[in-house]
């Protein structure tokens, strides 16, 4: 991808977006545990003159992917930047599969504790929901970093030299 500032801008766009610290930490469920240290930035991770890896800064929806990249001055005016979208191993299982093993849990109380057949439907109902709001957030989460990195770095998919 081509970002139409220059290597100096986009470095400088990166050190002013971005509050240093491990990324890794908030793409999970413990992101909460950095409310104090919470920061006006848009992103959180590390970087350096060449490579960069950040996630979204979020304490209480945190983003479960991080962008890892690269970057090189093409020209005067211009950025190439590689970049690739990674899960976050456990903030990106927790969110994909703990609502499926939710439900298999569930389910294994109420046949153990012999609930009524309509508890049965109400929650294995309101747990499949549940699967299904967290697929669409998934999605919209990953959507949005890259749709908010694109825009903040100025990034274009398809410049023309």
């Amino acid at each position: 991808m081509i970002s139409k500032i220059n290597i100096l801008e986009f470095s400088e766009s990166l050190k002013n977006n971005t509050q240093y610290g491990n990324p890794k930490i908030k793409g999970t469920p413990f992101a909460i545990f950095s409310v104090f240290s919470e920061s006006n930035k848009i992103f959180f991770g590390t970087y350096s003159e060449t490579k960069f890896v950040i996630t979204k800064n979020a304490s209480f929806y945190p983003t479960p992917f991080i962008v890892s990249g690269e970057i090189k001055s093409k020209n005067k005016t211009q950025t190439e930047i590689f970049y690739e979208i990674k899960p976050i191993g456990f903030g990106y299982y927790w969110l994909k599969y703990m609502p499926l093993i939710g439900i298999f849990i569930f389910n294994i109380i109420f046949y153990i504790e012999s609930a009524p057949f309509e508890i049965f439907m109400i929650m294995n109902l309101a747990l499949i929901g549940f699967n299904v709001f967290s697929y669409f957030y998934l999605r919209e989460k990953k959507n949005k970093l890259v749709t908010d990195f694109k825009k903040v770095f100025e990034i274009k998919d398809n410049i023309k030299s």
